[in-house]
C-alpha cells in the first residue's frame, strides 16, 4: 500500500519540478537566439559616418572595420536590408562576404575590414545589419541597426516638367491678358464683396479644415499631416484661372482674387505656420519661408498679363485671335498635367494608400463645395459662385513643397514623403473639374442641337396655319385697297 504525502508536499515537488524545466527550456532557447554583438565602424570617403545618407541613383561604397573579431570565427558576412514598409529603398552589392577574403588590420584587438557597395532605388527610410553567420544560415554575431535614408534625386525628367510648366503658365497668362476687362476689375476692386469672400474661405476656411483633416487622418504620420496643412494655407493656384475660363466663371474675379490671395500670403502664411505647424512638427525650420517664390509668383502673374493687356490696347485683331487659342491651350494644358506630371511624379503611388487619396480629394472637394455655399448665401452671380468655389479649392501646390523642403530639411527625406501629400492634392483636383467640363460641353452640344432644330422648315400643319392666319389679312388688303 502506497504511503500517503500530505497535498502540500505533492504541490511543492511539482512546482519546483515545473520551475527546474522552465528555467532548463529557457537557457536553451537564450542560448539559441541570443546573438553577441558584433562592433562595427563605417567610413565613406576616408569619412566615418554613422548613417547611410545617398540619393536615388547614387551609388557609395561603405569600408566596414570589424572590432575585437573573435581570431576563431570563420564563415561569412551578411549585409541585410531590414526593409520594413516593402518598398525596394536600396541595392547592396554584395550581399555576402566570406571571412577569408577580408583584410586583417591590427593582431591586438583582432581587427577585420572590407567594403561593400550600397545604391539607392527609392526615397524612403530603412536600414542595414552586418551579419556574421557560420555558413549554414546560423547567426553567431550581429551588429547595432544601421539607418539608411535615400533622398529623392535631381531627375532630368523633373526639370523639363518643371520649365515646360512655367512656360505654358506665361503662354496661358498673356492669352488671359488679351481676355480681362480692366473696367471689370477695377469694378470689382470698388466693391471687393466677391474677392472678400474668396479670400475668407481661402485663408480661414482651407487652414482650419486641412489641419482637422489631417488631425483625423494623419494623427500618427506628422510629415503627411504636415504636408496637408501647408498645402491648405497656400494661395490659390494659376489653374484656377483656366479652369474658372473653361467652366464659365468669371475670369475677370479669378485673376483678381489669385492676385490678391498671392499677395496676402506674405501675411496669413507665416501667420498660420507659426501658430499651428509647430503643433504637428515641433522641430521643423519655420523661419525660412519661401517668400522669394511668393514673390516670383506675383511678378510671374502680373507680367504676362501685362504684356496681354498692351497687346489688347495695340492690336485688337491679334488680341481676339490670342483670346480664341484660350480655350483650346487651357485643354491642352490640364491634360499635360495629367499625362506627363502624373508620370514625372510618379513615385508618389508607392505611398499612395487610402489615407493619401481620402486627403487628396476631400481638400479640393471641401474647398469648392464652401466657396460655392458661401457665394450663394451672399447671392452673388452664377459667374462669380463659379469663380469663387475654384479659387477657394485650388491650392498652389509649389508653395507648400518649398515650405516642406525647407522646414523638414534636417530630416530628409521625410521632406520628400510630406511632399506626397501636396501632390496628391494637385492629383485628384482636376477630377470634378473634369467631370464638370464634360457635363457642361455635353450640355453646350445638346443646346446647338436644339437650335438646329428650330431652323428646319416648317411642316405641312405649320404651312397650313400660317396660310389661314395670313388669309385676314389679306382681306383687310382687299378691302383697303
Amino acid at each position: 500500500m502506497c504511503p500517503l504525502y500530505p497535498v502540500h508536499l505533492v504541490l511543492m515537488y511539482g512546482a519546483l519540478v515545473v520551475c527546474v524545466w522552465t528555467a532548463g527550456i529557457g537557457a536553451v532557447v537564450a542560448s539559441v537566439s541570443e546573438v553577441a554583438l558584433l562592433k562595427v565602424r563605417l567610413h565613406i570617403n576616408d569619412t566615418p559616418v554613422d548613417t547611410l545618407d545617398i540619393q536615388e541613383d547614387e551609388e557609395k561604397m561603405v569600408i566596414f572595420y570589424l572590432d575585437d573579431f573573435p581570431l576563431q570565427a570563420a564563415g561569412d558576412i551578411f549585409i541585410k536590408d531590414e526593409n520594413y514598409d516593402k518598398l525596394n529603398h536600396l541595392e547592396i552589392q554584395p550581399e555576402r562576404i566570406p571571412l577569408d577574403s577580408l583584410s586583417k588590420e591590427k593582431p591586438d584587438p583582432y581587427s577585420l575590414s572590407g567594403s561593400f557597395n550600397v545604391s539607392g532605388n527609392f526615397l524612403g527610410f530603412t536600414q542595414v545589419r552586418l551579419v556574421l553567420s557560420d555558413g549554414n544560415d546560423q547567426e553567431l554575431m550581429a551588429s547595432e541597426p544601421i539607418k539608411v535614408k535615400v533622398q529623392r534625386g535631381q531627375r532630368v525628367l523633373d526639370k523639363i516638367f518643371i520649365h515646360v510648366i512655367i512656360l505654358m503658365v506665361i503662354v496661358a497668362y498673356v492669352n488671359m491678358g488679351c481676355a480681362i476687362d480692366l473696367k471689370i476689375i477695377k469694378e470689382t476692386l470698388r466693391r471687393p464683396v466677391a474677392p472678400a469672400i474668396g479670400l475668407a474661405s481661402q485663408y480661414l476656411f482651407m487652414p482650419l479644415v486641412s489641419y482637422l483633416i489631417g488631425y483625423g487622418i494623419f494623427y500618427d504620420t506628422h510629415a503627411m499631416w504636415l504636408g496637408l496643412f501647408l498645402t491648405g494655407c497656400s494661395p490659390g493656384g494659376g489653374g484656377s484661372n483656366i479652369w474658372t475660363y473653361l467652366l464659365g466663371g468669371s475670369l475677370d474675379l479669378s485673376v483678381t482674387m489669385t492676385f490678391i490671395s498671392t499677395v496676402t500670403a506674405f501675411a496669413a502664411l507665416p501667420i498660420w505656420v507659426y501658430s499651428l505647424a509647430r503643433t504637428i512638427v515641433q522641430d521643423g525650420h519655420y523661419t525660412n519661408l519661401p517668400y522669394k517664390n511668393i514673390a516670383m509668383l506675383a511678378i510671374g502673374l502680373v507680367v504676362p498679363l501685362s504684356i496681354g493687356l498692351l497687346i489688347k490696347w495695340k492690336s485688337e485683331r491679334v488680341a481676339l485671335v490670342l483670346k480664341r487659342l484660350l480655350k483650346p491651350f487651357s485643354i491642352l494644358f490640364i491634360v499635360f498635367i495629367m499625362t506627363f506630371g502624373v508620370y514625372a511624379n510618379f513615385y508618389i503611388f508607392a505611398y499612395f494608400d487610402w489615407k493619401v487619396a481620402v486627403a487628396g480629394l476631400l481638400l479640393p472637394w471641401l474647398g469648392f463645395a464652401f466657396g460655392a455655399v458661401v457665394s450663394l448665401m451672399c447671392h452673388r452671380k452664377l459667374e462669380e459662385i463659379i469663380a469663387i468655389s475654384i479659387e477657394t479649392g485650388i491650392q498652389n501646390t509649389g508653395i507648400s513643397i518649398g515650405v516642406l523642403k525647407v522646414a523638414l530639411q534636417d530630416y530628409a527625406p521625410m521632406g520628400d514623403i510630406a511632399v506626397v501629400i501636396p501632390i496628391a492634392v494637385a492629383t485628384m483636383t482636376p477630377i470634378p473639374l473634369t467631370v464638370a467640363y464634360i457635363i457642361k460641353r455635353v450640355q453646350e452640344c445638346r443646346g446647338k442641337a436644339g437650335n438646329l432644330k428650330v431652323e428646319v422648315p416648317f411642316d405641312k400643319d405649320d404651312n397650313h396655319a400660317l396660310s389661314a392666319s395670313a388669309t385676314p389679312l389679306h382681306k383687310n388688303a382687299s378691302i383697303l385697297a
